[in-house]
């Protein structure tokens, strides 16, 4: 079968690998992959080989978030499932360990996740996968639409921690995936004002349409004095950082009101999380970091379904896996008006 691997810090390439092993092992299902998105994590892997202190283990085939059709499971799994479109979901928790338990499988201490060493990721053609880690897509559901339940989940995920409701005011520091995904979820609750800011125009220009109160474009304005004006020197009840920059970190912090909410999403190249303490301090800011998704699929799904959360809007490119050095070049630099790319495997 075809893979998009990582030869080198920079360099994809699809290559021909083995076909999955089969019988299938107890608990497996076996899932032709139809849709694959690229990822900013993935893109950290791409330019350094590494996502903060985890190394990668070149070459390697990477990507966590998919959707594809069961093409079979393994004899103790329902059979039922087979012809199913479905989701993935990327993290294989134990299931056993103190955090699993609690029910917070997204910290489980003995995790794999898929696209990262030993795990392979989903940028093929075929991929197994526990079947309790597979959730059947509903018919109304576009397969660009699955893939973005992943990404939404995180989105989700933050917003609980953030605690936002309606009629809180929020801030979305840079407005990719993550924070395209943030903004809806904000708006759609009835959060009021929402600040937003990116430097890309084509993005603070979507911004404005997704719902934003006010959409900056940080290469001409501050996106705190946007904040004060909106807020009269108030600040937001949560702030949602979703770039990973040096400069949003430090944003943050002063952006959010007293006993404000700062939620960081954001994968900083570094591997630091930089902020004026004294500023954080005075403010009592409580600062979350947000650890992937946490039980939030199945509401991401009836947000699609239900509510019309329209995560399509931020599909912007379907590229084949031959062209993944492309996606990989195109979402690395921002290039070509990119927000989502999918890769077709």
């Amino acid at each position: 079968m075809l893979a998009g691997q990582l030869i080198e810090p920079g360099r994809m390439k699809a290559v021909t690998i083995d076909d999955p092993a089969t019988p299938l092992a107890a608990g497996a299902a076996l899932v032709r992959i139809r849709k694959a998105g690229v990822c900013g994590s993935d893109i950290h892997m791409f330019r350094h080989g590494r996502i903060g202190e985890l190394l990668g283990r070149l070459p390697m085939t990477i990507g966590h978030e998919a959707m594809g059709v069961v093409q079979a499971v393994a004899d103790d799994v329902d059979p039922g499932l087979v012809g199913r479109r479905v989701a993935i979901e990327p993290t294989l928790s134990c299931g056993r360990c103190e955090f699993c338990l609690r029910g917070d499988p997204n910290l489980c201490t003995d995790y794999q996740f898929v696209g990262l060493p030993p795990h392979p990721g989903v940028m093929q053609q075929f991929l197994v996968h526990p079947a309790r880690l597979l959730e059947p897509i509903p018919d109304a559901m576009t397969d660009a639409q699955a893939v973005m339940l992943e990404p939404l989940a995180i989105a989700l995920w933050a917003t609980d921690l953030g605690r936002v409701r309606a009629g809180s005011s929020a801030a979305v520091l840079g407005t990719g995936v993550l924070g395209g995904l943030t903004l809806m979820l904000l708006a759609h609750m009835g959060c009021r004002p929402i600040v937003c800011s990116d430097l890309l125009a084509d993005r603070v220009a979507l911004a404005r349409e997704l719902g934003a109160t006010v959409a900056v474009d940080a290469t001409r304005e501050d996106a705190v004095e946007a904040v004060n004006r909106v807020t009269g020197g108030r600040g937001v009840d949560a702030v949602f950082e979703c770039c990973g920059a040096d400069q949003t970190n430090g944003q943050m912090v002063h952006a959010a009101a007293p006993g404000g909410r700062c939620v960081v999403i954001g994968i900083n190249d570094d591997d630091r999380l930089a902020f004026p303490h004294g500023i954080a301090r005075r403010k009592g800011l409580d600062i979350r970091m947000v650890r992937r998704s946490r039980l939030t699929l199945h509401r991401s799904i009836e947000l699609i379904v239900r509510d019309g959360l329209p995560v399509e809007r931020l599909v912007t490119h379907h590229l084949p896996l031959a062209d993944v050095q492309r996606a990989f070049d195109m979402v690395a630099a921002h290039s070509d008006g990119v927000i989502k790319a999918l890769v077709e495997p």
